[in-house]
């Protein structure tokens, strides 16, 4: 086992973390699916503990993935450099988040209300707001306050995990620049989130003012969406791996760990035991021993690196931030214009593979003709370069690996 090495003419990157990604994805669409039929009034198990939880489980690994990649990318370049540049870094952010982010905030606010055949009765008064304070909200990358205070916005719903990331990443460049150690920064945040959400919840507990109630099921709402420890999970795991941590790697990357990691994994997200939470400091933990085996361990139980699954990790932003839109035109053009009703299985059956497949469809074209001119631009202030070497014959070139 050795971790990444980069030069002047490599690029770091993890194999096998495109698939993961798209993974995570999928299991928030098939999570969503549940929802919008809950939301249009059709029969649902949306409210099934695992399944309601099944997409929160899966941002919180993209919470997770995306604090080992940034956080490795930032030690990188510290070390390259000596330092971090944090303009360029925010550079890189806008363009990789803003430009999909702000389309679909113009999507569900301006354009889908609009259009009959995306309405949701039961929720469409939040995206009309008179006092516009949910909009305003979304506009500042606030989405996880508007969803703590006001109720869903059709179709804008997923955006709330993208805010919490950019507010977690206006500051933590700073910390890993300053500080000598990440684990200085990232061990007091994980011991923060427990202890702000457990004493919240603990002292909500003892109220019985409904005004205060109110404020503090508000004040815990917030909390319970800010998962800055679950990316701060995903930067320790970066450091052990920058850091050669031979003796620690060691142990994660035993065959035993792994065995008892994914059978964790699986019941956690599985059952319907210990759900609804509050808490996703175990799920956290898992997933970035998980990352790590797949990114780093050559004796790892899973090899998920392909052509097709770069392709479609590469699409799963889009698709996380889509999904909910696709959703909503195939149940219209299923219920309305073929006039089928989604209540046996073999509609239910038809409901979840188109909706997969509009899904990946969308978010390929939003890719291709919408994301790619910004990435290609972002590219221009990266310091440290990060991704898979495709040459135009489709063959993978990853001159960077981990094992």
């Amino acid at each position: 086992m050795s971790p990444p090495t980069v030069d002047s003419s490599a690029k770091v990157y993890f194999p096998g973390l495109h698939a993961l990604r798209f993974f995570a994805a999928l299991a928030v669409v098939i999570g969503h699916v549940e929802l919008l039929k809950k939301y249009h009034g059709y029969p649902n198990i949306a409210d099934n503990p695992a399944v309601y939880e099944l997409g929160r489980i899966a941002v919180t690994f993209f919470f997770v993935l995306s604090g080992f990649l940034i956080t490795f990318l930032l030690l990188q370049e510290k070390r390259e450099t000596g330092g971090v540049s944090i303009r360029r870094f925010y550079v890189r952010r806008i363009l990789r988040i803003w430009p999909l982010y702000y389309l679909t905030v113009f999507l569900a606010f301006v354009v889908l209300p609009r259009l009959r055949s995306f309405d949701i009765p039961s929720l469409s008064f939040a995206a009309g707001d008179p006092r516009g304070a949910p909009m305003a909200l979304f506009l500042m990358l606030l989405p996880q306050v508007a969803l703590s205070i006001y109720p869903p916005v059709p179709y804008a719903e997923p955006l709330w995990s993208i805010g919490v990331e950019e507010q977690f990443y206006l500051l933590w460049p700073l910390f890993v620049f300053r500080v000598r150690n990440v684990l200085w920064v990232a061990v007091p945040v994980v011991v923060a989130g427990i202890v702000i959400k457990q004493g919240a919840l603990a002292f909500a507990t003892t109220l019985h003012d409904k005004d205060q109630l109110r404020f503090w099921n508000h004040f815990i709402d917030y909390f319970y969406f800010n998962r800055f420890e679950c990316m701060a999970v995903g930067a320790v795991g970066a450091w052990l791996i920058f850091e050669r941590r031979k003796s620690i790697l060691r142990f994660l990357f035993s065959a035993p760990v792994q065995v008892l990691v994914y059978v964790l994994s699986a019941y956690a997200i599985l059952t319907t035991r210990g759900k609804p939470l509050l808490s996703y400091l175990p799920h956290s933990v898992l997933f970035c021993i998980i990352i790590m085996n797949i990114a780093a361990n050559q004796r790892s139980f899973l090899r998920l690196e392909s052509n097709a699954f770069i392709l479609l990790g590469n699409i799963s932003y889009a698709m996380y931030l889509l999904h909910e839109i696709a959703i909503g035109g195939v149940m219209y053009a299923q219920t309305t214009l073929a006039g089928h009703d989604i209540r046996g299985i073999g509609e239910n059956l038809l409901l979840y593979a188109a909706s997969v497949a509009v899904t990946i469809g969308v978010a390929t074209l939003a890719y291709k003709l919408f994301e790619l001119p910004f990435l290609r631009l972002k590219k221009r202030y990266a310091i440290v370069a990060s991704g898979p070497n495709i040459s135009p014959a489709g063959n993978v070139s990853t001159t960077v690996t981990a094992h």
